[in-house]
């Protein structure tokens, strides 16, 4: 019994942890949203952007900042959230979907 609630309750500390690394404006986004949408659906503009011409076609990266920081602030890329958009349009957005993406494409990020 002992043992059952130990695990319970690591179950939710783990829960809690990804939930708290997680940026909740990324709910608000869905698949093929423009990049002006995105913005307005986050609610402020992007902290950093990157783009990449890959077999034919546009990638734009939008990294979102997690709290308030102006333009010269210095965020590490893994506090920011990121949207990835092809060809003008959204097509996924998170670490775990960009870092899959990125891998695929053979695109390096920083740590």
């Amino acid at each position: 019994m002992r043992q059952t609630n130990l695990r319970a309750a690591a179950a939710i500390a783990a829960i809690t942890l990804l939930a708290a690394c997680g940026d909740a404006r990324l709910d608000k986004l869905s698949l093929g949203i423009s990049a002006d949408s995105v913005t307005k659906a986050i609610g402020e503009p992007p902290h950093r952007e990157a783009a990449y011409l890959m077999a034919g076609k546009q990638w734009q990266l939008l990294f979102f900042a997690r709290s308030a920081a102006t333009e010269k602030d210095s965020i590490p890329w893994r506090k920011m959230s990121p949207v990835v958009l092809i060809d003008g349009k959204t097509v996924g957005w998170g670490w775990h979907w960009w870092s899959d993406a990125s891998t695929k494409q053979g695109i390096i990020m920083p740590k």
